[in-house]
């Protein structure tokens, strides 16, 4: 039992370190490595250091450990549960402000009761069965809100973290609820108790493991210290490269526009060249859309997320692009089988799509081009859109390295390489997949597949109803 308690007591003191102040779950998850400790110290004083205190004839101390031994088992037996709670809670944020102040005053109170419960003199005596009808709620509400809050989190990256949480914390606690709660109420003399050990300990192998390869309860271990420094640059750069992405985009749609208005001024078609004008404050919107978006200071996409109508979407971005492709050639085709309400960010996911039609007109070098967008509803209730374009194609070399930021297929300066990662980090968000599949000399297909869990509606295209448009855009 003392290795619980060293190691309980180095894990507090590791979060107490490397963990801000105002961090407040930590905090209880700090009170709950330390009422376990303490249990397990209690429980060590008893069969380990007081025999040990006798063996070198050391009796007046046995005493005073005893004692300890006494208050320590009681306080690590009722702090526990309370603690575990009042971490889930403060954890998954579903209490807030001073409610969640009132909630803590307010759970605490089953342990003062227990100290009517329970005899301490000669030894402690805790009455299990009570301890047991307020503990066993305790134990399972916080494992369902520990549940939940990894069920519920729509951002990938959180929720990997949540899920490493809860990998580390669920079972160990559970653990020790069956083991030291449930079978001493059911017989207060079993020893079964002791196999709690084999739960902190895989506890603790789970939590050495994802701190070293990807972190857990907001630690990471010091190696990757030195490149804090470096990393905070090359995302601020990685911000400004994506920025820089987008808005070399849109400016080649604006000196397309102009180009149209001012041989429109000059034929005096001036409908034709309000209509040009129009697509260059359209094209600006998206710039500054996307300036409002960049986030210098974080590695993921931060979604600003509501109800977006696919199809009215990808539309959109068809509509925009058909002057520029109208001038390259280029025909668009659109089969949409349904529509779909997707919960999303709508501006991240418009950059997306145009990220993939510029890089679809780009590859495309044949004299008549052709880029087909799908939609239908995959079994799995899903929504898959391709987008598939009849280019040059990627080689199976580029084709592996395709999603690496700063990597381009593009041999041209002004080409970041940062397209379609950012594509990949945006859709990833949504909890999504991108994938491409290519063939050299044949063309390229853009296969996004958005999950089940954040359609919120799906119906057959009003218009298409299963079938094909074409947007006219020959020369």
């Amino acid at each position: 039992m003392l290795f619980i308690f060293v190691f309980n007591l180095l894990f507090a003191i590791i979060l107490f370190i490397t963990q801000p102040k105002e961090n407040e779950a930590n905090r209880w998850m700090i009170t709950f490595a330390m009422s376990g400790g303490i249990g397990a110290l209690s429980e060590a004083i008893l069969t380990d250091i007081i025999p040990g205190v006798h063996k070198f004839g050391v009796e007046s101390i046995s005493h005073i450990l005893f004692t300890a031994h006494i208050y320590l088992q009681f306080l690590g037996e009722v702090i526990s549960p309370y603690a575990i709670l009042m971490y889930s809670i403060v954890y998954s944020q579903i209490v807030k402000g001073k409610r969640k102040k009132a909630l803590a005053y307010v759970l605490s109170l089953p342990m003062v009761f227990m100290i009517f419960f329970t005899d301490f003199h000669p030894d402690i005596d805790i009455n299990f069965r009570i301890l047991l009808i307020w503990s066993a709620p305790y134990f399972l509400i916080a494992s369902f809100i520990m549940f939940c809050t990894w069920r519920d989190e729509i951002n990938v990256y959180q929720r990997e973290q949540k899920f490493r949480v809860f990998i580390v914390l669920v079972p160990a606690w559970l653990g020790v609820f069956i083991f030291n709660y449930v079978l001493r109420a059911i017989d207060s003399q079993t020893e079964l108790f002791r196999i709690v050990p084999m739960f902190f300990f895989g506890a603790y192998i789970f939590f050495i493991g994802y701190i070293f390869l990807n972190g857990a309860f907001g630690i990471k271990v010091k190696v990757e210290q030195q490149q804090i420094l470096d990393k905070s640059i090359q995302i601020m750069n990685g911000g400004t490269a994506v920025l820089n992405h987008t808005i070399k985009n849109e400016i080649s749609k604006i000196k397309f526009f102009f180009n149209i208005a001012q041989n429109s001024i000059e034929k005096r078609d001036l409908d034709e060249a309000e209509k040009a004008i129009d697509s260059v404050f359209s094209a600006i919107e998206g710039i500054d859309n996307m300036v409002d978006r960049i986030r210098a200071k974080t590695e993921e996409i931060v979604l600003k997320e509501s109800n977006v109508e696919i199809v009215s979407l990808l539309n959109e971005c068809v509509h925009r692009a058909s002057d520029i492709f109208s001038a390259k050639g280029i025909e668009i085709t659109t089969e949409f089988k349904v529509d779909t309400v997707f919960y999303g960010d709508e501006i991240l996911l418009k950059e997306v799509i145009n990220n993939i039609l510029n890089n679809a007109m780009e590859a495309i070098t044949v004299a008549k081009g052709l880029i087909h967008i799908q939609m239908f509803k995959m079994k799995n209730g899903g929504i898959s859109i391709e987008i598939t374009d009849n280019g040059i194609g990627i080689s199976k070399e580029e084709l592996n390295r395709i999603m690496e930021p700063y990597f381009s297929t593009k041999k041209n300066i002004k080409n970041h390489g940062l397209g379609l990662s950012f594509c990949y980090n945006t859709i990833r968000a949504h909890d999504g997949e991108l994938s491409v599949h290519s063939e050299l000399g044949k063309g390229t297909s853009m296969i996004i597949k958005l999950p089940k869990s954040r359609v919120l509606s799906t119906s057959l295209a009003h218009n298409q109803m299963g079938g094909k448009s074409t947007w006219e855009i020959k020369l």
